[in-house]
């Protein structure tokens, strides 16, 4: 390539950015600034996608397995239904973006921004959200099954109806968040901030794994599980199914 010959990277930026089932699969697209392109159905699988700028983006059923988006901007990008496995996207500022029906599944979206997101049925399997910003997200109905969310900001979420068996929400806050009818046979509430939280019909819950956790009188438990103040911050569960 001869030095006056524009990168890949800098033909798309340079483009109209009308970039519809592109094959774009294992692209050097580092710190490009694609912000609202048009990638819907695109394959970029594999693709070097470090830093880069795809705020407000068209990119709804796009394959991105694999992927490196780490540090990446997806801020209210429109992601619905795409497929995000195994990729990588550690600080990656997602916040507000579409990722309903999306498959997040064995990502890696420690300290990533995903707050105001829309989950609305995603699957997050075995992800890695660790220290991650989740607070209001609209995740009702999603699959977090056997997924770490430890120390996340889960305040506010919307995770009504979700699959959270086996999540580790180990030192998580969860403050105010809704959990009703969401499965949480098996999670680890080490530690778990679940002040206010509404939790009035969850599946699989034990008085044990409250007992580990932070409540206070506000948070909502179901009705097998009732609750024997000491002190405002001393407590006792009584399983009345046991």
């Amino acid at each position: 390539m001869s030095e006056n010959t524009p990168s890949l990277k800098e033909k798309l930026e340079g483009s109209k950015k009308y970039l519809q089932n592109a094959d774009l699969k294992e692209a050097d697209l580092e710190e490009a600034n694609l912000q609202g392109a048009e990638l819907g159905g695109a394959d970029m699988r594999k693709a070097n996608l470090k830093g880069i700028f795809l705020s407000e983006g068209k990119i709804s059923k796009a394959n991105l397995s694999e992927a490196d988006l780490s540090k990446a901007n997806l801020s209210g990008a429109d992601l619905n239904k795409s497929n995000l496995e195994g990729a990588n996207l550690q600080n990656a500022y997602i916040r507000r973006a579409d990722l309903r029906g999306a498959n997040l599944s064995e990502t890696d979206l420690t300290k990533a921004n995903l707050r105001e997101c829309a989950l609305f049925k995603a699957w997050l399997k075995r992800a890695d959200c660790s220290q991650a910003n989740m607070q209001n997200i609209k995740g009702a109905q999603s699959h977090m099954q056997g997924s770490i969310l430890r120390r996340t900001k889960l305040e506010g979420a919307d995770l009504s109806g979700a699959r959270l068996d086996n999540v580790n929400f180990e030192d998580a806050s969860l403050q105010t968040a809704n959990l009703s009818r969401a499965n949480l046979k098996g999670a680890n509430l080490t530690r778990t901030d679940l002040r206010g939280a509404n939790l009035r019909y969850v599946v699989g819950l034990t008085g044990k794994q409250v007992e580990l956790a932070l409540i206070d009188k506000n948070t909502l438990l179901p009705n097998y599980l009732k609750v024997k103040w000491g002190s405002e911050a001393k407590f006792e569960v009584i399983d009345t199914k046991t």
